[in-house]
């Protein structure tokens, strides 16, 4: 007589069940880390000056996605190069030493672009010394931040 095997939810000491690689819920979870590194990605996005109130321009254009420099000026005159406080003084080292980092060194310095993101209520006189120091490194190529808009308003 042949004896009837049962199949039970929970396999009896005697029975083993083979072991099922679920696929779909992998996959879900591989789909959701994707979207994440997307999103975060895109979160991302070159932000390497501090959050200033840019004056308006209607001529202003999108900045090349290139590795320049951001010097940040703050309407109280407070400097940041690429969101790091610098003082007043100490600028011109920290340009020298940003320089030295830079492939090419020194030598880099005429084709180094420094984009400018000065805060609209900013005095004229702490962007005029941040010009200053720039140009004792030979840093001469300067861009300024503007944001799109109606300008002169």
């Amino acid at each position: 007589m042949a004896t009837k095997r049962r199949h039970s939810l929970f396999p009896s000491a005697g029975q083993r069940r083979t072991p099922k690689v679920e696929i779909i819920p992998m996959v879900d979870v591989m789909f959701l880390l994707l979207v994440f590194y997307i999103l975060s990605s895109l979160a991302l996005h070159k932000q390497r000056g501090i959050a200033v109130d840019l004056p308006s321009a209607q001529s202003g254009t999108a900045a090349a996605d290139k590795d320049e420099m951001v010097l940040s000026i703050k309407a109280n005159g407070e400097f940041f190069v690429n969101k790091e406080a610098v003082t007043a003084e100490a600028l011109q080292g920290v340009l020298h030493r940003w320089l030295l980092t830079r492939p090419g060194g020194l030598q880099s310095a005429e084709k180094t672009d420094i984009v400018l993101n000065v805060d609209a209520q900013a005095q004229h006189k702490h962007v005029v010394r941040a010009m200053d120091e720039l140009r004792k490194e030979g840093l001469t190529h300067f861009v300024i931040s503007t944001q799109p808009g109606a300008a002169h308003g």
